[in-house]
Protein backbone atom coordinates (compact mmCIF):
# COMPACT_ATOMS: atom_id res chain seq x y z
CA UNK A 1 0.00 0.00 0.00
CA UNK A 2 1.35 3.35 -0.59
CA UNK A 3 -0.80 6.46 0.36
CA UNK A 4 -0.69 9.97 -0.05
CA UNK A 5 -0.76 12.13 3.52
CA UNK A 6 -2.86 15.36 2.95
CA UNK A 7 -3.21 17.58 5.83
CA UNK A 8 -5.88 20.14 5.91
CA UNK A 9 -6.72 19.64 2.07
CA UNK A 10 -9.73 21.48 0.80
CA UNK A 11 -11.64 22.31 3.70
CA UNK A 12 -12.11 25.71 3.34
CA UNK A 13 -11.25 26.57 0.10
CA UNK A 14 -12.72 23.65 -2.06
CA UNK A 15 -12.20 23.10 -5.48
CA UNK A 16 -13.88 19.72 -6.73
CA UNK A 17 -12.04 20.11 -10.18
CA UNK A 18 -8.68 20.21 -8.27
CA UNK A 19 -9.73 17.71 -6.21
CA UNK A 20 -10.40 15.49 -9.25
CA UNK A 21 -6.79 16.63 -10.84
CA UNK A 22 -4.76 15.57 -7.17
CA UNK A 23 -6.90 12.38 -7.27
CA UNK A 24 -5.75 11.14 -10.78
CA UNK A 25 -2.26 12.24 -10.35
CA UNK A 26 -2.12 10.64 -7.24
CA UNK A 27 -2.55 7.43 -9.08
CA UNK A 28 -0.15 8.07 -11.89
CA UNK A 29 2.11 8.60 -9.24
CA UNK A 30 1.79 4.89 -7.69
CA UNK A 31 -0.20 5.82 -5.27
CA UNK A 32 -3.17 3.46 -4.27
CA UNK A 33 -4.95 5.33 -1.14
CA UNK A 34 -5.31 8.74 0.20
CA UNK A 35 -5.14 9.62 3.74
CA UNK A 36 -7.19 12.86 4.69
CA UNK A 37 -7.29 14.57 8.06
CA UNK A 38 -10.34 15.46 9.91
CA UNK A 39 -9.91 17.83 12.95
CA UNK A 40 -12.93 19.19 15.51
CA UNK A 41 -12.59 22.15 12.75
CA UNK A 42 -13.99 19.58 9.89
CA UNK A 43 -16.56 18.19 12.13
CA UNK A 44 -18.07 21.41 12.86
CA UNK A 45 -17.77 23.38 9.10
CA UNK A 46 -16.51 21.17 6.27
CA UNK A 47 -18.48 18.20 6.58
CA UNK A 48 -19.80 18.10 2.77
CA UNK A 49 -16.31 19.49 1.85
CA UNK A 50 -15.06 15.76 3.48
CA UNK A 51 -17.51 14.29 1.59
CA UNK A 52 -16.87 15.52 -1.37
CA UNK A 53 -13.15 14.75 -1.03
CA UNK A 54 -14.19 11.17 -0.24
CA UNK A 55 -16.62 10.81 -3.00
CA UNK A 56 -14.30 12.25 -5.75
CA UNK A 57 -11.11 9.90 -4.57
CA UNK A 58 -13.48 6.82 -4.80
CA UNK A 59 -14.18 7.65 -8.12
CA UNK A 60 -10.92 8.26 -9.34
CA UNK A 61 -10.18 4.64 -7.52
CA UNK A 62 -8.45 5.36 -4.57
CA UNK A 63 -9.28 3.47 -1.42
CA UNK A 64 -9.96 6.76 1.38
CA UNK A 65 -8.26 6.69 4.88
CA UNK A 66 -9.27 8.85 7.65
CA UNK A 67 -6.68 10.40 10.11
CA UNK A 68 -8.61 11.81 12.90
CA UNK A 69 -6.63 14.82 14.22
CA UNK A 70 -5.91 16.56 17.10
CA UNK A 71 -9.07 15.39 19.26
CA UNK A 72 -8.28 15.79 22.61
CA UNK A 73 -5.22 16.90 22.38
CA UNK A 74 -4.24 12.87 21.99
CA UNK A 75 -3.28 12.80 18.90
CA UNK A 76 -1.38 14.45 16.05
CA UNK A 77 -2.83 15.19 12.90
CA UNK A 78 -3.85 18.90 11.05
CA UNK A 79 -4.21 21.88 11.84
CA UNK A 80 -2.13 22.13 14.80
CA UNK A 81 -4.84 23.43 17.14
CA UNK A 82 -5.95 23.08 21.28
CA UNK A 83 -9.14 20.63 21.05
CA UNK A 84 -12.54 22.70 20.99
CA UNK A 85 -14.40 20.06 22.99
CA UNK A 86 -11.70 20.91 25.66
CA UNK A 87 -12.00 24.55 25.67
CA UNK A 88 -15.79 23.65 26.35
CA UNK A 89 -15.22 21.16 28.85
CA UNK A 90 -12.05 22.49 30.65
CA UNK A 91 -12.59 20.14 34.02
CA UNK A 92 -11.55 16.88 31.82
CA UNK A 93 -8.21 19.02 30.97
CA UNK A 94 -5.12 17.43 32.29
CA UNK A 95 -2.26 19.45 33.48
CA UNK A 96 1.64 19.67 32.76
CA UNK A 97 1.32 18.97 28.72
CA UNK A 98 2.80 20.79 25.98
CA UNK A 99 -0.84 21.66 24.77
CA UNK A 100 -3.78 20.69 26.60
CA UNK A 101 -5.02 17.10 26.69
CA UNK A 102 -7.67 15.08 27.81
CA UNK A 103 -8.18 13.11 30.78
CA UNK A 104 -8.16 9.20 29.30
CA UNK A 105 -10.07 8.03 32.53
CA UNK A 106 -12.62 10.66 31.85
CA UNK A 107 -15.74 8.47 30.82
CA UNK A 108 -17.11 11.72 28.92
CA UNK A 109 -14.28 12.25 27.07
CA UNK A 110 -14.55 8.38 26.21
CA UNK A 111 -17.85 8.61 25.27
CA UNK A 112 -17.37 12.20 23.34
CA UNK A 113 -14.12 10.51 21.10
CA UNK A 114 -16.43 7.32 20.64
CA UNK A 115 -19.48 9.39 18.88
CA UNK A 116 -16.81 11.39 17.13
CA UNK A 117 -15.32 8.77 15.42
CA UNK A 118 -19.02 6.71 15.14
CA UNK A 119 -19.85 9.84 12.67
CA UNK A 120 -17.11 9.80 10.71
CA UNK A 121 -17.19 5.92 10.28
CA UNK A 122 -20.77 5.28 9.48
CA UNK A 123 -21.21 8.81 7.69
CA UNK A 124 -18.23 8.22 5.24
CA UNK A 125 -17.44 5.71 2.83
CA UNK A 126 -13.62 4.85 4.33
CA UNK A 127 -11.36 2.18 4.00
CA UNK A 128 -9.42 3.29 6.85
CA UNK A 129 -7.62 4.75 9.90
CA UNK A 130 -4.50 6.18 10.37
CA UNK A 131 -3.71 7.01 13.85
CA UNK A 132 -1.03 9.51 14.04
CA UNK A 133 1.34 10.20 16.74
CA UNK A 134 -0.27 9.28 20.15
CA UNK A 135 0.35 12.51 22.17
CA UNK A 136 1.39 12.51 26.11
CA UNK A 137 1.74 8.73 26.43
CA UNK A 138 3.01 8.25 30.20
CA UNK A 139 1.84 11.42 31.44
CA UNK A 140 1.97 11.73 35.14
CA UNK A 141 -1.28 12.44 35.71
CA UNK A 142 -3.16 13.89 38.98
CA UNK A 143 -6.46 14.64 37.56
CA UNK A 144 -8.66 13.35 39.96
CA UNK A 145 -11.07 11.09 37.41
CA UNK A 146 -7.18 9.36 37.00
CA UNK A 147 -6.20 9.53 40.70
CA UNK A 148 -9.81 7.36 41.12
CA UNK A 149 -8.27 4.61 39.62
CA UNK A 150 -4.68 5.02 39.78
CA UNK A 151 -4.37 6.56 43.22
CA UNK A 152 -2.65 9.32 45.29
CA UNK A 153 1.19 8.67 43.19
CA UNK A 154 0.64 7.75 39.88
CA UNK A 155 3.38 7.21 37.50
CA UNK A 156 4.99 6.98 34.46
CA UNK A 157 3.64 3.62 33.98
CA UNK A 158 0.41 3.83 35.23
CA UNK A 159 -0.05 6.82 32.55
CA UNK A 160 1.16 4.05 29.55
CA UNK A 161 -1.19 1.49 30.89
CA UNK A 162 -4.04 4.48 30.98
CA UNK A 163 -3.29 5.42 26.92
CA UNK A 164 -2.87 1.67 26.31
CA UNK A 165 -6.90 1.00 28.26
CA UNK A 166 -8.12 4.15 26.20
CA UNK A 167 -6.45 3.21 22.70
CA UNK A 168 -7.57 -0.43 22.74
CA UNK A 169 -11.11 0.55 23.73
CA UNK A 170 -11.36 3.43 21.18
CA UNK A 171 -9.67 1.00 18.41
CA UNK A 172 -12.39 -1.88 19.07
CA UNK A 173 -15.27 0.45 18.99
CA UNK A 174 -14.34 1.27 15.72
CA UNK A 175 -13.62 -1.74 14.55
CA UNK A 176 -17.38 -2.50 16.11
CA UNK A 177 -18.67 -0.38 13.43
CA UNK A 178 -16.97 -1.41 10.69
CA UNK A 179 -15.32 -4.68 11.15
CA UNK A 180 -13.21 -4.57 7.82
CA UNK A 181 -11.76 -1.09 8.55
CA UNK A 182 -8.35 -1.01 8.32
CA UNK A 183 -6.42 0.79 11.40
CA UNK A 184 -3.25 1.84 11.15
CA UNK A 185 -0.67 3.29 14.36
CA UNK A 186 2.36 5.17 14.23
CA UNK A 187 4.36 6.43 17.18
CA UNK A 188 7.33 8.48 17.56
CA UNK A 189 11.07 7.68 18.10
CA UNK A 190 11.25 9.04 21.43
CA UNK A 191 8.03 7.06 22.53
CA UNK A 192 9.88 4.14 24.66
CA UNK A 193 9.31 0.44 24.21
CA UNK A 194 7.04 0.46 27.39
CA UNK A 195 4.58 1.77 25.17
CA UNK A 196 5.04 0.82 21.46
CA UNK A 197 5.83 -3.31 22.21
CA UNK A 198 2.56 -3.40 23.71
CA UNK A 199 0.92 -0.80 21.67
CA UNK A 200 2.00 -3.09 18.65
CA UNK A 201 0.07 -6.26 19.61
CA UNK A 202 -3.28 -4.63 20.56
CA UNK A 203 -5.33 -6.86 17.93
CA UNK A 204 -7.55 -3.92 15.96
CA UNK A 205 -4.20 -2.85 14.93
CA UNK A 206 -3.69 -3.97 11.34
CA UNK A 207 -0.30 -1.61 10.42
CA UNK A 208 2.72 -0.18 12.87
CA UNK A 209 5.66 1.88 12.53
CA UNK A 210 7.18 5.55 12.64
CA UNK A 211 7.33 8.33 11.04
CA UNK A 212 10.76 10.32 10.13
CA UNK A 213 12.31 12.90 7.74
CA UNK A 214 15.27 12.68 4.71
CA UNK A 215 16.50 15.98 4.82
CA UNK A 216 17.11 19.02 7.14
CA UNK A 217 14.46 21.17 7.75
CA UNK A 218 13.47 24.83 8.80
CA UNK A 219 10.24 27.11 9.59
CA UNK A 220 11.38 30.07 7.53
CA UNK A 221 14.80 32.11 7.41
CA UNK A 222 16.38 30.23 10.19
CA UNK A 223 19.18 27.74 9.45
CA UNK A 224 17.64 24.39 8.64
CA UNK A 225 18.89 21.58 10.78
CA UNK A 226 17.35 18.18 11.12
CA UNK A 227 14.81 18.40 13.69
CA UNK A 228 13.51 14.76 14.63
CA UNK A 229 14.59 11.43 13.54
CA UNK A 230 15.85 10.13 10.66
CA UNK A 231 13.43 7.27 9.00
CA UNK A 232 15.67 4.64 8.27
CA UNK A 233 17.05 4.67 12.08
CA UNK A 234 13.59 3.35 13.32
CA UNK A 235 13.56 1.21 10.18
CA UNK A 236 14.97 -2.04 12.34
CA UNK A 237 13.00 -1.17 15.65
CA UNK A 238 9.86 -0.89 12.93
CA UNK A 239 10.79 -5.15 11.92
CA UNK A 240 11.70 -5.84 15.47
CA UNK A 241 7.90 -4.79 16.92
CA UNK A 242 6.03 -5.66 13.72
CA UNK A 243 7.17 -9.06 14.02
CA UNK A 244 6.42 -9.05 18.19
CA UNK A 245 2.91 -8.00 17.04
CA UNK A 246 2.60 -10.02 13.69
CA UNK A 247 1.49 -6.52 11.88
CA UNK A 248 2.50 -5.23 8.90
CA UNK A 249 4.61 -2.33 8.74
CA UNK A 250 4.35 1.68 8.26
CA UNK A 251 6.49 4.60 7.36
CA UNK A 252 5.38 8.01 6.79
CA UNK A 253 8.12 10.34 4.65
CA UNK A 254 8.15 13.80 6.13
CA UNK A 255 8.61 15.44 3.12
CA UNK A 256 7.84 18.92 4.31
CA UNK A 257 9.56 22.13 5.95
CA UNK A 258 12.17 22.09 3.82
CA UNK A 259 14.32 25.36 2.36
CA UNK A 260 15.69 25.32 -1.28
CA UNK A 261 18.87 24.07 0.02
CA UNK A 262 17.79 21.15 1.47
CA UNK A 263 15.87 20.11 -1.64
CA UNK A 264 19.18 17.89 -3.16
CA UNK A 265 19.79 16.49 0.06
CA UNK A 266 16.04 14.82 0.34
CA UNK A 267 15.99 13.79 -3.07
CA UNK A 268 19.30 11.78 -2.58
CA UNK A 269 18.42 10.60 0.71
CA UNK A 270 14.41 9.65 -0.68
CA UNK A 271 15.83 7.82 -3.48
CA UNK A 272 18.30 5.66 -1.35
CA UNK A 273 15.42 4.93 0.94
CA UNK A 274 12.94 3.64 -1.96
CA UNK A 275 15.82 1.59 -3.05
CA UNK A 276 16.28 0.05 0.09
CA UNK A 277 13.39 -0.44 2.27
CA UNK A 278 9.78 -1.03 1.31
CA UNK A 279 7.17 -1.23 4.95
CA UNK A 280 3.98 -3.02 3.93
CA UNK A 281 2.81 0.77 4.08
CA UNK A 282 4.54 3.59 2.67
CA UNK A 283 2.62 7.46 3.03
CA UNK A 284 4.35 10.25 1.74
CA UNK A 285 3.17 13.82 1.96
CA UNK A 286 1.67 15.16 -1.21
CA UNK A 287 2.58 18.24 -2.00
CA UNK A 288 4.43 18.53 2.00
CA UNK A 289 3.55 21.77 3.70
CA UNK A 290 5.72 24.74 3.92
CA UNK A 291 8.39 23.78 1.74
CA UNK A 292 10.10 26.92 -0.15
CA UNK A 293 9.42 24.94 -3.30
CA UNK A 294 6.30 22.73 -2.88
CA UNK A 295 6.20 22.13 -6.97
CA UNK A 296 10.50 21.30 -7.02
CA UNK A 297 9.58 19.31 -4.08
CA UNK A 298 6.73 17.47 -5.21
CA UNK A 299 8.74 17.09 -8.45
CA UNK A 300 11.68 15.23 -6.81
CA UNK A 301 8.81 12.73 -5.45
CA UNK A 302 6.88 12.30 -8.17
CA UNK A 303 10.11 11.35 -10.46
CA UNK A 304 11.08 8.57 -7.58
CA UNK A 305 8.25 7.23 -7.28
CA UNK A 306 7.38 6.36 -10.65
CA UNK A 307 10.92 5.44 -11.75
CA UNK A 308 10.82 2.61 -8.41
CA UNK A 309 7.49 1.62 -7.71
CA UNK A 310 6.93 0.53 -11.31
CA UNK A 311 4.22 2.88 -12.74
CA UNK A 312 3.86 3.20 -16.44
CA UNK A 313 0.86 5.17 -16.63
Amino acid sequence: MVSAYCLSYQNWTVIPYQMEADFNEMLSMGFDTVCLTFSESEMKYSRRAFEIQVNLARKAGLKVFVIPSRLGGRFAGAPLMISTWLALHPQHIVPGGWLPVACLESEEFRTWIKDFMKTIITDYQLDGIVWDEPKDVGLIDNHPESVLKFGQNPTYEMGVTGFLDFFDDLSSYCNSLQPNIIQTLFAQKSNDTLFTEKAVCLKNIQFFGYDGILSRQSYFKEAPVWTKNRLEDVWERTVSECNLGNKKSFALVENMLMPNSAIAEFEENFERYIQNYRPDHLSIYYYGHNNEDPQKVHDVVKRIMKQYLGVSR
